[in-house]
């Protein structure tokens, strides 16, 4: 018994000894506290990773070409939604419908509350009624930058592998560095600080209506009411009285540059009613060349020529004047929006008058007369 005693009261000793060792030898932490050293850090990344980042890089400063194979990847690893709405983004820039409209779809289909889901519907929408009547097989074969290697499905959950731009055929390549050449570049330009993507979602929005404008870089219809005054005729070194001309012009801009327009309404000299008052119906042809002065032409300077006609009738005596003349003209226009523009400039030139309406046996010989007139007008366009 005595011997059992001894032995648990030297193990319990020995026990001790051995943890009061241990404790001595165990450096302190720098806490105080000893720590494991399983220990690890987290660190937060983009969803997407250096992929993702690069894509979204590029697609910034308007290079959408490479910056799909990045997306690719990053939509590979991912299933972050705003991979493929931006990539949707690039897609439709490039001319690639099917594939924007699928990464639209999926996008909406996971963030159908997001701020700019509106937006992306509106774009979705458009690209499905532009294309309703075209099929995806149809697509690869006219589209060469996806025909030539990449793949892709519709519906919201195919479409992870878009067009692979790295195994686009040469051809296909330069066409869409000439497209690049021809797109504003959107991002950030040398030295300014970036800004967030909606900036720059704005910003494409505003080109496209630009390139669609038939008052800025588009083509279609414009219509609007124009007012000539002060007007003043010169011939043999005489000056008429101040004159005036309203009426309205309907145009057509055929190209980003070039419109034809045609004018017509009423002009006048004098007081109405009075015995010295003259007027008229007034017509005008003619061609109008548009210089931008930024990028988006919002301001422009406007160069015309062509020939009219105004007839000027005394409605008492109804003696009157035929005037064949040609016109050119030149000023400053200001676009509001997509398609309302208020111009301000001159108009001018030098033209034949023949009378009329003389009594009998009496003749007139004709005149030349220069004109000179300011000009303002509205434009609203279709």
């Amino acid at each position: 018994m005595r011997l059992r005693k001894r032995l648990l009261v030297a193990t319990t000793l020995l026990v001790t000894a051995l943890s009061a060792g241990a404790a001595h030898a165990a450096p302190p932490s720098p806490s105080g506290q000893n720590k494991s050293n399983s220990q690890f850090a987290l660190r937060r990344e983009e969803a997407g990773g250096t992929d993702a980042s690069v894509a979204r890089q590029r697609a910034r400063a308007g290079d959408c070409a490479g910056a799909l194979p990045a997306f690719d990847n990053a939509v590979n690893v991912t299933i972050e939604p705003t991979l493929r709405r931006d990539r949707g983004l690039c897609h439709e820039k490039l001319g690639h419908p099917f594939p924007a409209i699928d990464d639209y779809r999926a996008y909406l289909t996971a963030r159908p509350d997001a701020p700019d889901a509106e937006q992306i519907r509106d774009r979705l929408a458009r690209l499905e009624e532009a294309n309703r009547s075209k099929t995806a097989e149809s697509f690869r074969e006219s589209d060469e930058s996806l025909h030539a290697g990449g793949s892709f499905a519709l519906g919201t959950q195919g479409g992870k592998t878009s067009g692979d731009s790295t195994a686009s055929s040469t051809r296909a390549r330069e066409k869409r560095e000439a497209k690049q050449q021809e797109d504003k570049v959107l991002g950030p330009r040398s030295g300014e600080k970036e800004k967030g993507y909606d900036y720059y979602a704005e910003q494409e929005r505003v080109a496209d209506a630009a390139e669609n404008s038939p008052l800025r870089y588009g083509t279609g219809w414009a219509v609007g009411p124009f007012l000539h005054m002060p007007r003043y005729y010169f011939s043999d070194g005489n000056t008429s009285d101040n004159g005036f001309a309203v009426g309205a012009s309907i145009r057509y801009a055929w190209s980003s540059s070039m419109t034809f327009l045609i004018e017509g309404g009423y002009v006048g000299f004098g007081t109405t009613g009075e015995i010295g008052a003259f007027g008229g119906p007034l017509a005008f042809v003619g061609i109008e060349y548009r210089i931008p002065l930024n990028t988006y032409a919002t301001d422009q300077i406007y160069l015309g020529i062509g020939p009219g006609f105004e007839r000027y009738v005394n409605g008492r005596t109804k003696l009157g004047l035929n005037v064949v003349n040609v016109r050119g003209r030149v000023g400053y226009r200001h676009v509001f929006g997509p398609a309302v523009g208020l111009e301000l400039g001159l108009d001018g030139g030098g033209g034949i008058a023949f009378a009329s309406g003389l009594p009998e046996g009496a003749t007139s010989d004709s005149k030349s007369l220069t004109l000179l007139t300011g000009a303002a007008a509205l434009i609203i366009g279709f």
